[in-house]
């Protein structure tokens, strides 16, 4: 029998003004079952690590308090003479993942088709949040807050901002970027290149060596540019491997190319030529 169910993702998103969240949890519904399935994720490390100034207590606290809620509805669900009434669970559900002003917030439902409830709960809980913290764009984004970290004690951080550099015909987004003049002159882009599977490393390192050869052929590159990369686990010689023809090709574009944990050479890459 095929089951239809509705499910939301449940984000953390501490600092509205940045829009930056993390996909912390999952709710599924099933009206033919009269079920609500829901999961949080209790790793408040991975929180920690990506938004390094919060305090663990704040997401323990948001997140204790939903779980009260979710469960409150779960017996709803369970218990309540039409909870297998499709227009009723709809509406339920609906209320449940209304939009809200709060750290802890639900993405827009979507609906799925299975055979079995309880292993597409998994599924899509070990896809949307059991990975959510490994993909190149997390650990891209650790990386930016540790040179972040790096540069702001050095008493750098106030020369270099977000911005993107090209026109309007070919442009490229660098997290940190050095300007003179209004024009840039020094650019730091995180590089995750430590990646598995080394058709990974090859997608992602020749997508920005293409970036960066397009900018120098318009003459847009700015004079100086850093990589600061995360390579492959030691002993993977096929990923370490590509590594190194990534890093060889960057360095042959005249760009710089260092171990995102050599925080001394970054800074002075960093720091403006006397």
């Amino acid at each position: 029998m095929n089951y239809i169910c509705q499910y939301a993702i449940v984000r953390f998103l501490p600092y509205a003004e940045t829009g930056e969240f993390a996909n912390v949890g999952l709710v599924l519904h099933c009206s033919q079952m009269g079920e609500l399935h829901f999961r949080m994720m209790s790793k408040v490390g991975r929180i920690t690590a990506f938004f390094e100034e919060l305090d663990v207590a704040v997401y323990r606290r948001a997140r204790g308090e939903l779980i009260d809620e979710l469960a409150r509805m779960a017996q709803v669900f369970r218990e309540h003479p039409q909870r297998t009434e499709p227009e009723f669970a709809k509406n339920l559900f609906q209320e449940l993942t209304r939009p809200r002003e709060a750290m802890l917030r639900f993405d827009k439902p979507r609906v799925v088709m299975t055979q079995d409830v309880d292993q597409k709960f998994e599924e899509l809980y070990n896809f949307y949040i059991g990975r959510n913290f490994v993909t190149r764009e997390y650990q891209e984004k650790l990386i930016e807050k540790e040179i972040r970290s790096a540069l702001r004690q050095a008493n750098l951080i106030g020369r270099y901002r977000q911005q993107t550099v090209g026109n309007r015909r070919y442009h490229v987004r660098f997290p940190f970027v050095r300007s003179e003049d209004g024009m840039p002159v020094a650019a730091i882009k995180p590089l995750h290149l430590g990646q598995d599977e080394p058709t990974q490393i090859y997608d992602h390192g020749w997508e920005w060596v293409g970036k960066i050869r397009k900018l120098r052929r318009e003459d847009l590159l700015p004079a100086r540019v850093l990589f600061a990369v995360q390579p492959p686990a030691p002993g993977n010689h096929e990923c370490g491997q590509v590594f190194r023809e990534i890093s060889d090709e960057l360095l042959a574009q005249e760009v710089e190319v260092f171990d995102h944990r050599d925080v001394e050479r970054i800074l002075d890459f960093a720091r403006p030529s006397a």
